[in-house]
């Protein structure tokens, strides 16, 4: 099995059979005041993302789904569990694009549920984070604030062990430049982009992609070999999936 799979320890809580592994998955959706009139777009396809993971009753199973918003600071709006037990929230834009904030809200909340799931009795699945952005960060020491929090260095054993596979999608004015240094772990992970000015189709099409890597990555599970699937853009979308051009000393 893959070394992105976790094992737990401890007896199974109720419920739980134990060695069961678990997926989880975490949506972090920028809020920032850029956002306001998208909103309601993005509200929608959130929502959509869920009821499309429900109706797939082994993804259900497997996937657990975190949603998170950030602007001038980052919350979990809806915690660490499976679609089927969660509601979405009507989401509302905010303020700034802190980038930071959000990148130690996630890492806290990781570790926090994965200790969590561990008692449970689960095996837990490396996590996989998509990051959905309309702009640039407001703070400048973002590159800093994810190497610190959401990476990890073999060699010097320092860093975050558990980091997730973190997936970045940027609309408008996102740069490319920052999306690549965000795709990690190099080997792994992918970075989505499009200049498309269309934000209702440009939504739909990203949030597509997040819902096929959820339904692929969970029905993978099946197969015995459980993999976290960063499929294809629509051609049709405009959409665009690139590998990773993560540096450690950028700046």
């Amino acid at each position: 099995m893959s070394g992105d799979r976790m094992v737990a320890d401890g007896m199974a809580a109720d419920g739980v059979e134990q060695g069961q592994l678990v997926m989880p998955f975490y949506l972090i959706c920028d809020v920032s005041f850029s956002m306001f009139h998208e909103i309601p777009a993005l509200n929608a396809g959130v929502k959509n993302l869920r009821q499309s993971i429900v109706s797939e009753p082994v993804v259900d199973d497997v996937a657990q789904i975190c949603v998170m918003t950030f602007s001038n600071e980052a919350k979990v709006v809806v915690p660490l569990g499976p679609p089927s037990t969660t509601e979405i929230p009507t989401l509302v834009a905010e303020n700034l694009t802190d980038y930071g904030t959000a990148f130690r809200t996630l890492a806290a909340t990781i570790e926090t549920d994965r200790a969590r799931l561990r008692e449970q009795g689960y095996r837990i699945y490396r996590p996989c984070a998509f990051f959905l952005t309309d702009g640039l960060p407001t703070d400048p020491d973002w590159h800093r604030t994810f190497v610190e929090t959401l990476t990890y260095n073999v060699e010097t054993r320092e860093g975050m062990k558990a980091h997730p596979i973190f997936v970045p999608f940027g609309f408008r004015d996102a740069r490319e430049e920052i999306l690549r240094q965000l795709a990690y772990p190099p080997n792994r992970a992918k970075w989505y982009h499009t200049r498309a000015v269309a934000i209702e189709s440009v939504l739909g099409g990203l949030l597509d992609i997040i819902k096929k890597s959820v339904v692929s990555s969970g029905l993978s599970v099946g197969t015995g070999q459980p993999n976290i699937i960063l499929p294809d853009p629509d051609p049709e979308t405009g959409i665009t999936r690139h590998d990773s051009g993560y540096d450690e000393n950028y700046v």
